[in-house]
């Protein structure tokens, strides 16, 4: 199954900086940047 791509979004890691792309339909972790800065074109999460 592939997610579509308003399905991910990104959340910053507050131990390293970095930020995770997370898959909000299964709510498992796609991926995450090693360097510094944001995935282009990905909303960030916001807390409710």
């Amino acid at each position: 199954m592939v997610a579509k791509k308003h399905d991910i979004v990104q959340v910053k890691n507050p131990r390293s900086g970095h930020y995770v792309k997370i898959d909000r339909t299964v709510g498992k972790i796609v991926s995450h940047k090693k360097s510094v800065g944001k995935y282009k074109d990905i909303p960030v999460a916001r807390k409710k």
